[in-house]
């Protein structure tokens, strides 16, 4: 017991022995209760199937792992790519990391392949599925700090930061002004290929609209803009511009998903709130966007193969959580906001979503109470039984919409 939590029982003990003090000390009691009474999580959680760590701190994971990404692979394998940093022959650097398996609750015991390590360091991952394989995205920049773990000997460590910083050194001008890169990795590949300088600075996934066409939608000078490469990603021009927010609003974290009848859609994140907006016709042109009824930052669209559409995002408003909302068809409609992650160390970040044999995989920064280090987790989950129901409602009223036009 602290110091702190000691003098305030034995000023409570004082207390007792003159009535008069008690009222104020009531008086605090009451307004406490009440505030964490107006403060507490209504969200209800969604119906969880497994949930587990991808990675965790280990004897070769010096500064923990974050920043993942989730797809489903060609091969039927789930894959998740994730940065960590590490020690590699006496050197720490940022590595980018790949773990594959054959069904999601055993990603965690799986093989992990280091795909290129950098003493850049390595954030917001994405990863998407596309005919020739991962298409993989990250972004480097200098780190502010090199993280050496906790325990390590200030010897150690000083020697560290000097190899660190000497292999920085040797980096070239360009490099070292970090960017988004990306490449294609083929299935059952575990060794990278050439990167490519991506278009914008991205923070989600590639929407695939054919096999050679994809759509990148990212963030450049404060707006929203969308990408289209018609060579298999091989280049990405600018197609499109998500109108501005009134009011002059920047847009940060930007994603798009294709969803069934053919729409994309885009949500972003502008000063914690979140818009939507769409286009009819693959990025070029878009719809003004609006506010839906939720605060959050980092958002991630996944389309289940029914037309589900699920929007995972962090909740800023709430210390410990990520959120998630589920649509029947991921246009105007959309169901209360459902509790997904819930953090015991007030550090949740940037959820990543695809499905899985019908279900949402979604992977996540966590860092726990009592560790320093971060750890890369995955929900598996389901849409909670109230919007189960609703989203079957709602297909129902679509089927016996469509027997009256046809006897019409």
């Amino acid at each position: 017991m602290d110091k702190k939590a000691i003098k305030t029982i034995l000023n409570f003990i004082k207390a007792l022995k003159a009535p008069g003090r008690m009222i104020p000390v009531i008086v605090a009691l009451v307004i406490t209760f009440v505030r964490r009474f107006a403060e507490a999580d209504k969200a209800a959680s969604v119906k969880l199937e497994d949930q587990g760590f991808v990675c965790r701190k280990s004897l070769n994971i010096t500064g923990g792992c974050g920043s993942p990404a989730v797809a489903l692979q060609g091969d039927g394998k789930v894959a998740v790519v994730f940065a960590c940093s590490r020690i590699v022959d006496g050197v720490p650097v940022y590595s980018l990391c790949l773990s594959r398996s054959d069904e999601p609750q055993k990603i965690s015991v799986s093989d992990r392949t280091f795909l290129f390590d950098s003493p850049m360091q390595i954030g917001n991952v994405t990863a998407t599925s596309t005919s020739d394989g991962l298409l993989i995205s990250w972004r480097t920049k200098i780190p502010s700090k090199l993280h050496i773990s906790s325990g390590t000997e200030k010897q150690v460590a000083r020697i560290l930061t000097e190899r660190n910083a000497q292999l920085y050194s040797q980096l070239s001008a360009e490099d070292k002004q970090g960017g988004t890169y990306y490449m294609i990795l083929p299935d059952n590949v575990t060794s990278m290929q050439a990167a490519g300088k991506a278009p914008c600075n991205i923070t989600q996934g590639a929407v695939r609209l054919s096999d050679n066409e994809y759509l990148w939608m990212g963030e450049c000078d404060g707006a929203a803009v969308a990408y289209k490469s018609t060579d298999r990603c091989g280049t990405f021009t600018k197609c499109g511009t998500v109108p501005a927010i009134p009011g002059g609003r920047t847009v940060t974290q930007v994603s798009c998903a294709k969803i069934r009848n053919g729409r994309i859609i885009c949500v972003f994140s502008s000063l914690g709130e979140l818009f939507i907006s769409y286009s009819d016709d693959m990025g070029s042109r878009w719809s003004l966007p609006h506010m839906l009824n939720v605060r959050g930052t980092s958002p991630n669209l996944c389309v289940r193969s029914d037309g589900v559409t699920a929007l995972s995002y962090v909740q800023p408003e709430k210390k410990v959580s990520l959120r998630s909302m589920v649509s029947p068809d991921g246009q105007y409609k959309w169901f209360e906001e459902r509790a997904l992650v819930i953090s015991t160390a007030d550090n949740c970040r940037r959820p990543y979503t695809a499905e899985v044999d019908g279900k949402f995989l979604t992977v996540s920064r966590q860092r726990f109470a009592g560790e320093k280090e971060s750890s890369v987790v995955y929900t598996l989950w389901e849409p909670h039984k109230d919007d189960k129901a609703l989203i079957e409602e709602s297909a129902e009223n679509k089927k016996s919409s469509g027997k009256k036009k046809k006897k019409k």
